[in-house]
């Protein structure tokens, strides 16, 4: 249990520190032009990402963590954050799980947990998101020394918390895809 507890302490701080960070660039540096994910009917492209790994119990944690601004058209859905995390198993498919799956997984599993924000360009509140339940796959690619994550399947996401209010009128849970993002 206390393992499980700093995982999940480790995890929080280097989101933290990943969202505080700048990185990324001109999208065409890394070979993918075209990294999307799409939450509802809303679709976000890339503008930064930052991804690292630190070993946790003996095993490499992985956590790529992407976000944009999105478009002003979105009013109180503009801007979305995307976290990802999985022990790093190499290229290949890894089944999504809920977060608390995740934690409480053996690291050797190709397994990954996947939460996603909405609402984080503007100044009336943010809603994070994450996955719930069910037996669907994401696909992991390396371009360029970086990990590539595509999930083409619909997978659901469930309303985690509301920051500063949340955003007004966002739904108890969105189906949620991505291509390519890192």
């Amino acid at each position: 249990m206390r393992t499980l507890k700093k995982l999940y302490a480790i995890c929080a701080l280097f989101v933290v520190m990943i969202s505080c960070s700048k990185s990324g660039g001109d999208p065409a540096d890394s070979g993918i032009v075209d990294a999307t994910w799409k939450m509802g009917g809303y679709t976000y492209a890339r503008r930064t990402s930052n991804q690292s790994s630190l070993v946790v119990g003996g095993a490499n944690l992985y956590i790529v963590y992407t976000t944009t601004s999105g478009a002003s058209n979105q009013g109180a859905f503009a801007g979305s954050a995307v976290t990802i995390r999985f022990f790093d198993q190499g290229p290949g498919e890894y089944t999504i799980v809920p977060e608390t799956a995740f934690l409480t997984a053996n690291a050797p599993n190709r397994i990954m947990s996947i939460d996603c924000a909405i609402g984080t360009a503007t100044a009336t509140g943010s809603t994070l998101y994450t996955y719930g339940s069910g037996n669907v796959k994401a696909k992991v690619t390396k371009v360029n020394n970086q990990y590539q994550v595509t999930v083409d399947q619909d997978i659901r996401l469930n309303r985690k918390i509301d920051i500063n209010g949340g955003v007004a009128g966002a739904l108890t849970n969105y189906d949620f895809t991505c291509k390519a993002i890192f």
